[in-house]
């Protein structure tokens, strides 16, 4: 850690900035900086160039961080006017939750800081979650295996926070498998939306029913709109797994091709060997419909997909 120097912790991974500044608040003390944390909203600018580069009558060493200063104009457009006379003493970090990086201030700042973007993970990220899960398990003091760490991911989504927290339930009860999971940690929009799919190909008409009666109580007509879309990703994933499978390509080879995880893109297998391309081709264009159907006509969304998926079901268990 060293002093007269800038760092920016920005994207929408707020897991991973936040770790990113703990490190960085454990080195700055290591290497004897006073860390010091600053409000935006309560600074004015001479406030702001009072801070970073006033000398210190104690020549003590700061590690200074500040959260969401874009929010304070006033300091945020004058940046790189101020930032090239920041004191040899203090370590300056600034943690964003976004940044335009077509604005001009980005463009002049980008040359004089150190940046680092933290991205959403995405289902390609799902081994290096698994591992990220075992190792936190395994801090916990809970034994957590491949298999049941992948389940976890497809259960919670791709999320570390999420994860974080059910591991520390499930530590609580002292085993980590399956049956515990279902029943002590809540399952994310993204992951219910999995399971209907499944319940759909299987025809499971009354499971179906039980679970969109939870769905209307729990999530809005919001909720609805995204569940439409994890759902039309999912049979999009089906239609790339057919598609792919009679190109002779492996589930692993397709699931890197789209993005998917290949654990639960792998459950879709069956589904696919027993469903013809026409059918497959039914499904997809009854999904486009209700897309369009939602967005250009007023109707009770969740009634629409509900109505929707059980006739799929229908068709598909006769």
């Amino acid at each position: 850690m060293i002093g007269g120097k800038t760092t920016i912790l920005y994207g929408d991974n707020s897991y991973e900035r936040t770790a990113q500044l703990a490190k960085m608040k454990i080195d700055a003390e290591k290497s004897g900086f006073e860390i010091q944390k600053s409000n935006s909203d309560e600074l004015s600018k001479s406030d702001f160039v009072s801070l970073i580069c006033g000398v210190s009558l104690l020549s003590e060493k700061r590690f200074v961080y500040i959260r969401n200063l874009s929010e304070n104009s006033e300091i945020w457009q004058n940046l790189a006017e101020i930032l090239p006379r920041i004191s040899t003493d203090v370590h300056l970090c600034l943690v964003e939750d976004k940044i335009d990086k077509r604005s001009i201030v980005y463009k002049a700042i980008s040359k004089i800081v150190e940046l680092y973007e933290f991205k959403n993970l995405t289902a390609r990220d799902s081994k290096n979650l698994a591992e990220f899960a075992r190792l936190f398990a395994k801090k916990q003091g809970l034994s957590l295996d491949n298999k049941t760490a992948n389940f976890l991911i497809s259960w919670v989504g791709v999320d570390e926070w999420r994860i974080r927290d059910a591991i520390e339930k499930i530590a609580l009860i002292g085993e980590a498998n399956e049956q515990n999971i279902r029943e002590f940690v809540p399952q994310n929009i993204e992951s219910n939306a999995f399971a209907i799919i499944e319940m759909m190909f299987l025809g499971d008409i009354l499971k179906l029913q039980e679970e969109f009666s939870k769905l209307k109580i729990t999530d809005s007509e919001d909720g609805a709109f995204r569940f439409l879309g994890m759902i039309s990703t999912q049979i999009f994933n089906l239609a790339a797994l057919k598609i792919g499978k009679n190109m002779g390509k492996t589930t692993a080879e397709i699931a890197k091709e789209i993005g998917a995880n290949t654990w639960a893109l792998g459950k879709m297998e069956n589904f696919v060997q027993n469903l013809s391309e026409s059918q497959l081709a039914e499904i997809v264009s009854k999904f486009t419909q209700v897309d369009e159907i939602i967005k250009t006509e007023s109707v009770d969304p969740w009634n629409l997909v509900e109505s929707t998926i059980l006739e799929i079901a229908s068709k598909l268990k006769s």
